[in-house]
């Protein structure tokens, strides 16, 4: 991993993360393949080619998840970092306590592209494990699309496990233009 700082994130840092550039690319995703007959449903999550590839286009920090994210820092349930290297903003992370469920819910892990693969993304995730553990918490869930396969394969491999899927979180026609929200978990 880079010398990097990786420190709390401040309420003076939120203006400066759209510097890092948390897009991703992905030739691959998870074609869903739903069959229903009343109650009875099923799914079924297949890997496959995707030509063209994905191209992500809206990773940046809007104005409204810079204000999202600001009341969840002023909330201060939660563990919420940022890296930097010289100065840069190059990654962010935002994880809040669901105190109702006694979970830790990722909202944001986002490391610059030329980050990646530094171990950077494992060394966040690994801090905010042991972050919930030391809180009592049962558990970290996330969100994320079927077409993000960088994405799967790096929780997966940090021990995250399928938990289910929401065939019309993003539109009405989700599986359709290949884009599933699906939601991971770690068992604390």
């Amino acid at each position: 991993m880079p010398d990097l700082a990786i420190r709390p994130l401040t309420s003076t840092d939120i203006p400066r993360l759209s510097s890092i550039d948390a897009e991703f690319e992905s030739d691959r995703f998870l074609d869903v393949e739903k069959t229903a007959n009343g109650l009875l449903i099923s799914w079924r999550l297949i890997e496959r080619p995707l030509d063209p590839p994905f191209r992500s286009t809206d990773y940046g920090t809007s104005p409204q998840d810079c204000r999202d994210l600001t009341a969840r820092l002023h909330e201060g349930d939660g563990l919420y970092l940022v890296a930097e290297d010289a100065g840069k903003l190059v990654a962010l992370f935002d994880m809040e306590r669901e105190r109702w469920r006694n979970t830790a819910k990722l909202w944001n892990i986002g490391i610059d592209r030329s980050y990646r693969r530094t171990g950077l993304g494992r060394e966040l995730m690994n801090r905010a494990i042991a972050w919930a553990r030391d809180e009592g918490l049962r558990g970290i869930v996330l969100e994320t699309q079927t077409n993000n396969m960088p994405a799967c394969r790096f929780y997966q491999a940090m021990g995250f496990h399928l938990c289910g899927l929401d065939d019309h979180f993003y539109s009405n026609d989700d599986i359709g233009v290949k884009e599933v929200a699906i939601f991971w978990w770690y068992e604390l």
